[in-house]
């Protein structure tokens, strides 16, 4: 099978740490597409002109052929980002993806309310980001080395498929696909959960010490909590968005976190030290795997 070409056009909908670097990086490889942008945000759009990230020509997508739009937007407002897309009267050769966190409500929203998009929507989920947020954090190797999840649904043909894994190898990232549900099931454990912990790790030990809170961590605290400093509205979207996958995987921490707190209580030093070697041996071989 030939190597698919690239996009003629590339439109990104939401200038911020994700889209930005997408169109960093777009730029630094030289893309033989043109790449525009929209932002919700004029100051962003500004930005990115000022930079020669994005085309400044007025955009008019009746006339953009073989184009990819890619929507980097909070889960949440996805809905409104394609009913504004759509007012834009675009040309029928287009493929779409997004950078989602989360695809099972997505997918059923796209089911009821824009059924005619779904055999071009082709789902993605680059697995890359920082604390950080906005265009001006932006960077064009964020995307190098990491994984992009690709989430077709049934209506895809195997042809955009290909097409929208060959962009995103094209930003430097490994790919692999999922299903959707696989993605949100595996997503709450290894990145939704994380931010919940850390999120109420922060606040109880600020409840507790206040502004001493970081003065005597030695600086583990501070790498440990980062991710407490993320957007809360992105992480609103996804807590809300993949909510029964994210509270199981709430329960079964607490079932691990009582059962250390049980040994910890009785003074169990050997359960204790079993405890402890068993999960340094999983975390140790896990990370040579990987």
């Amino acid at each position: 099978m030939s190597v698919p070409k690239d996009f003629s056009n590339v439109l990104i909908i939401g200038l911020g740490l994700i889209g930005g670097s997408i169109a960093k990086k777009l730029k630094h490889i030289s893309y033989s597409g043109v790449v525009h942008g929209l932002d919700n945000d004029s100051k962003a759009t500004s930005m990115a002109k000022e930079k020669h990230l994005i085309s400044s020509e007025t955009l008019n997508l009746d006339n953009l052929d073989d184009l990819l739009v890619i929507f980097c937007t909070p889960v949440l407002s996805i809905q409104a980002a394609l009913n504004s897309f759509l007012s834009l009267q675009p040309s029928q050769n287009v493929i779409l993806t997004d950078t989602l966190s989360t695809k099972g409500f997505f997918n059923e929203m796209l089911r009821k309310e824009f059924p005619e998009l779904k055999d071009k929507f082709v789902s993605s989920h680059p697995i890359a980001g920082s604390e950080k947020s906005g265009l001006i954090h932006s960077k064009k190797d964020l995307f190098e080395g990491r994984i992009s999840v690709i989430t077709p649904n049934e209506s895809n043909n195997e042809e955009d498929i290909a097409r929208v894994i060959n962009f995103w190898k094209s930003l430097g990232s490994d790919t692999k696909i999922l299903t959707q549900d696989q993605h949100d099931f595996i997503f709450a454990k290894t990145s939704h959960l994380p931010h919940v912990i850390s999120y109420a790790l922060t606040r109880s030990l600020f409840d507790q010490l206040k502004e001493n809170t970081f003065e005597y961590s030695g600086g583990s605290l501070e790498d440990y909590t980062r991710i407490a400093s993320s957007d809360p509205t992105m992480w609103k979207d996804i807590f809300v968005s993949n909510k029964s996958n994210i509270i199981s995987s709430i329960e079964e921490f607490e079932d691990s976190l009582s059962e250390l707190k049980e040994l910890i209580n009785d003074g169990n030093e050997e359960g204790i030290i079993e405890f402890l070697d068993n999960i340094k041996k999983l975390r140790d071989s896990s990370i040579l795997d990987s």
